[in-house]
C-alpha cells in the first residue's frame, strides 16, 4: 500500500497533526500531541512517521528526546510542467483540479476551460468512460492502476502508458492523479516486432534493453546478447542459472518473480541491483509480464531491463544542484525570506537573516512578521506584498531604511517574487532584500566627482562647449554663456551651426562637422572661427577640439575650448 493510500484511511487525524505543530513552531514531542489529539501514542507515533516521509514534517533529536516540526520546505508546483507526460488530477467528484502543460496543448485548451470541471463537461470527456470510471474508483480505494491506451484521432492513432495513482489532497480528501506516458513510437515498434520473427530477433540483438526469459523456478531460459555490454556476461554464461545468483539481495527475486502474485497480462515493474562480471553492482529498470504456456498456465517471467546507471548518476547530480543551490541561497550576502500568503507567516530565513535579524529559522518558523520583529521593522519588510498580491508579479522598492538589530539602521533594495500553488494562486512571498550602503556610497562619491568636474568647467577662463555627434549643444560653461549672451538652458540641445554661425559660413561648417564626426574628414585641432552671440555680433574664437569616444571607440561628441581673440591679431 502506498503512502497516500495509508494517509486516506485517516483523513481526520492527519490534517489536525499538521495543525496542531502549525499552532506549536517550536516543535512537540510525540506525547505532547498524543495529548493534544486525545490520542494513543503508538498511533501518533505512526501518523507521524507517514507525514515524516511525505516530507509535511521534520524531526530533530535532542539526546533521546524527537521534537517534530512543520516541514519548512516550500513546494514548487510548477513542476508539472516540467513533465513532458500528461498529468491530470480528479477529486473524488472527478471533477479536474489540475492539469500540466502537456495536456492544454494536446487537447488544444486552455487550462481555464479545463479546470474545475467535471470529466463529462470538460474536454477531458473521453475519460468520462464505465471502464476508466471504475479503475478510477479502484484507484482511490488504493489500487494503482497501469494500463495501455489506444486513442484514435481523425488521422492518426495514438497509445498512451496510462497510470491512475491515489492521491490524498491536504485537506486530507481523496482524489485520483492520471498520468500518460505518450508510447506511440514503442507501441508501433512492438507491433512491428509481431509481424516478423525475424524483425523481431534482429531487434532485440541491437536494443540498448537487456531482454530476458525466466522460468518458474526464476532460471534463465533466454538473455539477448545485450547482456555482454551491460553486465559483462555472454547469454550462455547465465542460461539456467537462477537470477538470485546474480542479485547482492538474493531474497528479492522469489518475491518480485512469483507467478502467483501477478495477473496474466499484468506488468509489473521495478528497480533493482544486478551484479556485473567484474562484481560491481549495476542499477537497472526493469519491467516484466508472466508467460503462460499453451494451456494458459503459468510458465515463467519475460524481462526486459534497462542499466539506469546513468540516471542514477543524472539524479544524484540533481541532489547535489539543488544542495548547491540551497548552500548559495543560505550564503548570499542577502537577507532571503519566504512569507506565506494566507496568515503571513515565515517559513524560510535564510543565514544572512538570522544574522541581521537576531533570530534563527526555528524561532521564526511558522510566525507572523510582527511576532518576530519590531513593529517597523515588520511594517517595512511586509510593503510591496499587497501590489505582489493583486499583480501577480514582482516588485522592486528601490530603497528602504531598515532598523537593523545588529548593526543599525541601513539602506536596502527589496525584490519581492511571488510563489504560485498548484491551483495557480500565490501561496508564498519571496523577499530578497539586499544592502545597498556600498553602492551608495559609491553614488555619492560619483556625484561629488561629477560637481567638482561641473565646478571646473564654470571656474576656467576660455568658453568650453560640447556639442554631440547630431551636432547639437549638450554643455556650454559659464564664459561660454557669457561671450555669447545666452543662459545655459537656453542652449541645451540646440543645433550648434544654427544657433551659433553666421548664416555665410554655416552649411560649410557644419558639412565639415559632418564628416569630422564621422571619421572621414580630417579637422586640426587648433582653429579659429567665428560666432555670432544672441545680439547678431561676430566674435572671433580660437578653438582646441578634442573628440570624445565611448567604449567601443566610436566618436560621441566633440568638446571644443575656445578663447575669445576678438580684436586681436590671429
Amino acid at each position: 500500500m502506498n503512502l497516500y493510500t495509508r494517509m486516506s484511511s485517516f483523513p481526520v487525524e492527519l490534517p489536525k497533526i499538521l495543525e496542531i505543530l502549525k499552532a506549536n513552531p517550536r516543535g512537540m514531542s510525540v506525547s505532547d500531541i498524543a495529548q493534544e489529539l486525545g490520542a494513543n501514542r503508538n498511533t501518533v507515533s505512526r501518523y507521524l512517521d507517514m507525514l515524516l516521509i511525505s516530507g509535511e514534517v521534520e524531526m530533530r533529536a535532542y539526546g533521546k528526546a524527537k521534537v517534530f516540526f512543520l516541514s519548512q520546505r516550500v513546494p514548487i508546483s510548477a513542476m508539472l510542467n516540467f513533465s513532458s507526460d500528461m498529468v491530470i488530477v480528479l477529486d473524488q467528484d472527478l471533477r479536474v483540479v489540475q492539469v500540466n502543460t502537456p495536456v492544454c496543448e494536446f487537447l488544444g485548451a486552455t487550462r481555464d476551460e479545463i479546470l474545475t470541471t467535471t470529466l463529462r463537461e470538460s474536454p477531458l470527456v473521453m475519460f468520462d468512460h464505465p471502464v476508466i470510471i471504475e479503475k478510477i474508483r479502484d484507484a482511490m480505494a488504493g489500487r494503482e492502476i497501469a494500463e495501455n491506451l489506444r486513442f484514435l484521432r481523425v488521422d492518426e492513432e495514438l497509445f498512451f502508458r496510462f497510470k491512475i495513482v491515489s492521491t490524498v489532497f491536504n485537506d486530507g480528501s481523496p482524489g485520483v492523479t492520471l498520468i500518460l506516458e505518450d508510447i506511440t513510437e514503442q507501441q508501433t515498434a512492438e507491433e512491428a516486432l509481431r509481424k516478423s520473427e525475424s524483425t523481431y530477433r534482429t531487434l532485440v540483438e541491437e536494443i540498448n534493453d537487456i531482454i530476458w526469459d525466466i522460468d518458474e523456478e526464476s532460471r534463465f531460459t533466454f538473455v539477448s546478447p545485450r547482456v555482454r555490454e551491460v553486465l559483462g556476461y555472454s547469454p550462455e554464461e547465465m542460461l539456467g542459472k537462477p537470477i538470485r545468483d546474480f542479485m547482492d539481495d538474493a531474497g528479492e527475486a522469489p518475491q518480485l518473480f512469483s507467478p502467483g502474485a501477478q495477473a496474466p497480462g499484468e506488468s509489473s515493474y521495478a528497480e533493482y541491483d544486478i551484479r556485473h562480471k567484474d562484481g560491481r553492482p549495476v542499477p537497472m529498470e526493469t519491467s516484466w509480464r508472466l508467460i503462460l504456456d499453451e494451456i494458459g498456465e503459468p510458465a515463467g517471467f519475460r524481462l526486459v531491463s534497462r542499466d539506469i546507471t546513468e540516471r542514477k548518476q543524472a539524479m544524484g547530480r540533481v541532489r547535489q544542484w539543488k544542495s548547491f543551490l540551497h548552500s548559495i541561497v543560505q550564503n548570499i550576502p542577502a537577507v532571503v525570506l519566504v512569507r506565506e500568503m494566507g496568515e503571513g507567516r515565515y517559513v524560510f530565513v535564510n543565514r544572512m537573516a538570522e544574522t541581521l535579524f537576531g533570530v534563527t529559522r526555528q524561532d521564526a518558523g511558522g510566525l507572523r512578521g510582527d511576532e518576530i520583529f519590531s513593529p517597523a521593522l515588520a511594517a517595512v519588510l511586509a510593503e510591496g506584498d499587497d501590489e505582489v498580491a493583486n499583480t501577480a508579479s514582482a516588485t522592486d522598492i528601490a530603497e528602504k531604511e531598515l532598523a537593523l538589530p545588529a548593526c543599525g539602521t541601513k539602506p536596502f533594495h527589496l525584490r519581492k517574487i511571488p510563489i504560485f500553488s498548484q491551483a495557480g494562486g500565490i501561496k508564498y512571498i519571496l523577499t530578497i532584500a539586499e544592502d545597498i550602503t556600498g553602492q551608495k556610497r559609491v553614488e555619492e562619491q560619483i556625484l561629488a566627482e561629477r560637481d567638482r568636474a561641473e565646478s571646473y568647467l564654470d571656474s576656467a577662463g576660455v568658453m568650453i562647449a560640447v556639442v554631440d555627434a547630431g551636432g547639437r549643444i549638450s554643455r556650454m560653461n559659464r564664459k561660454g554663456c557669457a561671450i555669447l549672451g545666452y543662459g545655459e538652458d537656453e542652449l541645451l540641445g540646440q543645433e550648434w551651426f544654427s544657433t551659433l554661425i553666421p548664416d555665410r559660413l554655416r552649411d560649410e561648417l557644419r558639412a565639415n562637422f559632418r564628416r569630422f564626426i564621422s571619421g572621414d574628414g580630417q579637422q586640426s585641432e587648433d582653429e579659429v572661427g567665428t560666432v555670432i552671440t544672441r545680439t547678431g555680433e561676430e566674435r572671433t574664437i580660437r578653438w582646441h577640439n578634442t573628440l570624445l569616444r565611448d567604449a567601443d571607440g566610436r566618436i560621441v561628441a566633440m568638446v571644443s575650448a575656445g578663447d575669445d581673440i576678438t580684436g586681436h591679431a590671429a
